[in-house]
């Protein structure tokens, strides 16, 4: 928001321009402008009507609505500091890292033993669990990519889609053989009706013989079949790939 002169009672020796905010934030001028362009960072206008920003309270609001998820590079203050991308992006979710003194990481003159300068080393060790998380993302969407490649091009299939045609195949393999005893029964028997003929056993004979063969013969080879498929027809769609 802009406030005109009427509008607030800052005086001009506490306004600063665009520049001079932007040294005491460690960043560029292109970052004060992004964020007075999208409303992050008010401006007062002072007394020759030009939008200037407040040394204290502007550079606060800038420092808290900074969006922290969209760290690409090292603020101007990090670079002196030592800061690669990487590190830059380790560390945005930590605020005390945004403007690191020009000692970063050793003793700064003037300092107490009390005041600690901040730890490079837990910089350090931020960025090396970032490169880490980065590589294990990059492996696994490479992975991804080649999974999805290989499913285009056929080389894959779907476990679920797998699963449903093979259950499909085994259940008309299952009808087909579980139909074969109501064919193959009075094939067999025929088979010695024909030799008893041909042994001039009399045709009542025959018939007082083979009178339930048909029903005999065809439960056996229906049992045998059944004994052979109970197997496969106690598996599922969802557990007919499984060992």
């Amino acid at each position: 928001m802009h406030y005109r002169l009427t509008q607030h009672n800052y005086d001009d020796r506490d306004l600063i321009n665009a520049a001079t905010l932007a040294r005491l934030c460690g960043v560029s001028q292109v970052a004060i402008s992004k964020a007075k362009d999208k409303g992050r960072l008010d401006t007062f206008e002072n007394r020759d009507g030009k939008p200037r920003f407040h040394r204290i309270y502007s550079y606060d609001q800038f420092m808290k609505t900074r969006d922290r998820r969209h760290v690409t590079i090292p603020t101007q203050g990090q670079k002196k500091a030592g800061f690669d991308n990487l590190t830059a992006q380790a560390v945005a979710h930590k605020p005390k890292f945004d403007v690191p003194s020009p000692g970063f990481g050793v003793a700064v003159k003037g300092m107490t033993d009390v005041e600690d300068p901040l730890d490079f080393a837990e910089a350090s060790a931020e960025a090396a669990d970032l490169a880490t998380s980065k590589a294990e993302k990059e492996f696994q969407m490479a992975r991804l990519a080649k999974l999805r490649a290989d499913e285009m091009e056929g080389r894959l299939v779907p476990k679920q889609k797998a699963a449903l045609v093979a259950y499909q195949l085994g259940a008309n393999i299952q009808d087909k053989i579980m139909t074969i005893y109501s064919q193959l029964a009075p094939e067999i028997v025929g088979y010695f009706k024909d030799l008893m003929t041909k042994a001039e056993i009399p045709g009542e004979k025959i018939v007082e013989i083979t009178g339930d063969a048909n029903h005999f013969v065809g439960e056996k080879i229906r049992k045998a079949c059944w004994t052979a498929l109970k197997d496969l027809t106690e598996k599922t769609e969802e557990n007919i790939l499984d060992g």
